[in-house]
């Protein structure tokens, strides 16, 4: 799990930081937001998968949504039942302003890109992704690309998928 912070969380977002597992000392997938852990367990049960919590990333970036305070996101995966080696990639933008409700898109899944970084400005999101090119193997996308996603009435659309 990577969690990097910017300036300070919203309010709502405070109780956002990793719990440490007991014994072993390892961080623990599960936040205090009941709504974030309650939306990644809807998308793996929607998609009869489970989620891969290790991949998790945390991001309290810049002000997204224009409202001079620190919006949260995170990219969340889930994958297919007892270890299928199918993966789908979710980014959840918790804006502190409108909408009340995190804006969720699919970011990637397997053969097409793995996200692996994000990127924040006023009014977007870019994400950096691994692509899968036509010749790499299942396991091992070997291109460079990135996703830019505009913030435009309560959405995140896609505004641009390049190569990098």
């Amino acid at each position: 799990m990577r969690i990097r912070r910017r300036g300070v969380l919203p309010a709502a977002m405070s109780a956002m930081f990793l719990a440490a597992a007991a014994a072993a000392g390892v961080p623990s997938c599960q936040t205090q937001s009941a709504e974030l852990e309650q939306l990644i367990a809807g998308k793996a049960r929607a998609l009869a998968m489970t989620e891969s919590c290790q991949f998790r990333r945390y991001d309290a970036l810049d002000d997204v949504d224009g409202d001079g305070k620190d919006d949260f996101l995170v990219l969340f995966t889930v994958e297919g039942p007892r270890g299928a080696n199918d993966h789908v990639t979710f980014l959840a933008a918790f804006l502190s302003g409108k909408p009340a409700s995190p804006i969720v898109v699919e970011a990637g899944r397997r053969g097409e890109r793995d996200p692996i970084a994000i990127a924040a400005r006023r009014g977007g999101i870019s994400l950096d992704t691994l692509d899968y090119l036509p010749s790499d193997p299942m396991c091992c996308p070997s291109g460079k690309g990135r996703l830019v996603y505009r913030l435009e009435g309560g959405k995140l659309l896609l505004e641009k998928n390049a190569r990098r």
